[in-house]
């Protein structure tokens, strides 16, 4: 993993500030749901992504180093839906 590798991943988050998204942690054997929400702001190290579920709103936070290690598979939610890598 390079330095390059992470600023290429936050340049493809940034691109996507207010797009909605659908995700998916991976958290070992057990099933993870698959989520959405709608990417909120970015950081230089974390984004932050705006979900609502019955009518609360929570903000979980991401390291662009999740999306690189396979962690967590961010989809865009457009035309065709396409995996941020």
């Amino acid at each position: 993993m390079t330095i390059s590798s992470v600023t290429r991943v936050k340049g493809l988050v940034e691109g996507c500030v207010g797009k909605k998204v659908k995700f998916k942690v991976k958290k070992g054997k057990s099933r993870s749901p698959v989520r959405e929400g709608v990417i909120a702001d970015t950081y230089p190290s974390i984004f932050t992504v705006h979900i609502e579920n019955n009518g609360f709103r929570r903000v979980v936070s991401f390291n662009y180093i999740d999306i690189l290690t396979n962690y967590v598979e961010f989809y865009i939610c457009d035309e065709e839906e396409r995996q941020i890598v």
